[in-house]
């Protein structure tokens, strides 16, 4: 057994308090970082001073991307061409959220290489975007992704330098099921973005990047979350239903799900088309508003659907809601990559497809709830 002096004892003591010194200092850094994390990060918070006192607006815009097809009319026009036909939409509301379906990212290479389809959007998207008002991006679908964890955090840092707060996607499942709440002088409005599971790499976890997939417990626990930090209101945004198709038994029962959870307004993105609205147990539910700006060609010949989409505008008051569905043209055979307003005979297409009890003047369906 090896023998110690005194001294030696002495300078072995003193390393033994240091490292337990040292030890319990980064404990305590480490459990206030936690503590920080659940009481202080568990939502996102904007404040806005809306247009009609009393009043928020909130408009959202369906499945957006810029790239693929639409690659060569930004390298020589911008980001901003794509959007010119549908921007003015935007400008109404108190807030503007778009469903991202694409990181914004300087990478190119797939991280998933055997995916049919990898998009990705270039920096200037964000400037772009922020530029004809939106403040929120969606980011709780299938494509965000695409490049990764380095894309998804790309994505979440350009916004961020340009004002654009994100949800429904982050770091870790904790940062992407953080609503975010819209603060305004009589109302706050919530925004919680799911979408379905798309399997364990892109969803989130405890300490890894990724989508939050609905769930019963997910969306109770976003909707408590929401309430408790004051939302008067709260829209659920979700990405479900298969591409180009009509919608299925998972929309049908998660739509009854968030209904129950209590959720005021349910806003579908994904299959890029218009779906019905129904209204559920005085709750409306738009199962798709089809795309806003998307720069893939499209295959609504091939599926033989038509190439339409909304601008949902969500506005709330002391009383009530008001739905708004503003429809735009966005087959990209026909609008050439610039998405806009539809013309009298597309309104009426919308129209037998939407259904939901809407009231049309031109190209608007509105519904009162």
């Amino acid at each position: 057994m090896a023998q110690f002096t005194e001294i030696e004892r002495s300078k072995r003591d003193k390393w033994l308090m240091l490292a337990f010194g040292v030890l319990t200092i980064v404990s305590l850094v480490v459990v206030g970082w936690q503590l920080a994390e659940t009481t202080t990060t568990r939502y996102t918070e904007i404040s806005v001073t809306p247009r009609q006192p009393g009043t928020v607006s909130i408009a959202i815009g369906g499945d957006t991307m810029f790239g693929d097809g639409a690659a060569k009319l930004i390298a020589s026009q911008g980001v901003e061409a794509t959007l010119s036909g549908v921007a003015e939409l935007l400008h109404g509301a108190d807030v503007a959220v778009v469903n991202l379906e694409a990181p914004i990212t300087t990478l190119t290479e797939p991280f998933f290489p055997e995916a049919d389809y990898s998009y990705a959007s270039p920096p200037e998207a964000a400037a772009a975007l922020a530029a004809v008002g939106v403040n929120v991006l969606q980011l709780g679908n299938n494509n965000i992704m695409d490049r990764g964890p380095v894309g998804l955090a790309d994505t979440k840092e350009i916004a961020a330098r340009v004002g654009i707060v994100t949800v429904g996607a982050g770091a870790n499942r904790a940062e992407a099921s953080r609503p975010v709440l819209i603060r305004t002088k009589g109302l706050t409005v919530a925004l919680i973005s799911f979408g379905e599971n798309y399997g364990a790499a892109k969803t989130a976890g405890d300490n890894t990047p990724g989508m939050v997939p609905f769930s019963t417990k997910a969306a109770s626990q976003a909707e408590k979350i929401a309430r408790n930090a004051g939302a008067d209101r709260v829209i659920a945004l979700m990405h479900w239903g298969d591409n180009y198709k009509e919608i299925d038994d998972t929309q049908r029962y998660w739509s009854s799900e968030l209904v129950d959870a209590g959720y005021d307004v349910i806003i579908g993105t994904g299959p890029h088309i218009l779906q019905p609205v129904l209204v559920i147990d005085e709750v409306p539910v738009v199962f798709s508003i089809g795309n806003f700006v998307f720069g893939a060609p499209g295959r609504f010949e091939r599926f033989g659907k038509l190439g339409l989409g909304v601008v949902a505008t969500v506005s709330f008051d002391a009383d009530g809601g008001t739905l708004s569905l503003h429809c735009i043209s966005t087959n990209n055979q026909i609008v050439d990559y610039v998405p806009r307003e539809c013309d009298a005979s597309e309104a009426f297409l919308a129209q037998n497809e939407l259904k939901g009890g809407l009231e049309w003047q031109g190209s608007i369906g509105t519904l009162h709830f």
